[in-house]
């Protein structure tokens, strides 16, 4: 891990096995976890920009990273029986992605997990803010596909890593 400060950020910076940039970005008391994201051809459409639907895809992998970085693997919370569906998917559009840009995914999560979980995501280009989302989550039963509570330890997790802001 790298430790890097400019005169705004401090960034922690880490190479994942699959090339991709992890790293956790703290300003002023504002912290989440970030990755770096190559927008690939079969991202674009006809227009040279990111496909819409191809946000779902780049949002899913920074919450799955996100947890994984806090020690919650979604195959490890399969094998225990808890299922997380989306429920709820809200993305604004500011600025279109291109081919072949990285994009930096910032993750946080909005307030402490009950039965579901909210995570916000903002995404950049080098200079600016092309979307803005959040995602809800519900925690299910994987045998009843009825919701429950969120597992025991995922909010102390959350909040030891500064990642709940309400």
């Amino acid at each position: 891990m790298i430790k890097q400060n400019n005169s705004k950020f401090i960034y922690y910076f880490r190479l994942m096995n699959n090339n991709l940039q992890s790293f956790w970005k703290k300003e002023n008391d504002f912290k989440c976890f970030c990755i770096h994201y190559r927008v690939k051809y079969a991202d674009t459409d006809r227009m040279d920009m990111v496909y819409h639907g191809s946000y779902v895809h780049i949002l899913e992998s920074a919450r799955v990273e996100t947890l994984r970085e806090i020690g919650w693997v979604y195959s490890k919370m399969e094998e225990d029986g808890l299922l997380l569906p989306v429920i709820n998917l809200h993305m604004s559009y500011k600025k279109p992605g291109r081919y072949d840009q990285i994009l930096r995914i910032e993750t946080h999560v909005l307030k402490t997990p009950t039965s579901r979980i909210e995570f916000c995501f903002r995404i950049f280009n080098d200079v600016d803010l092309l979307l803005e989302a959040q995602v809800t989550l519900a925690f299910v039963d994987a045998t009843t596909g009825r919701p429950r509570r969120a597992p025991v330890g995922l909010a102390q997790d959350l909040d030891k890593n500064e990642l709940i802001h309400a």
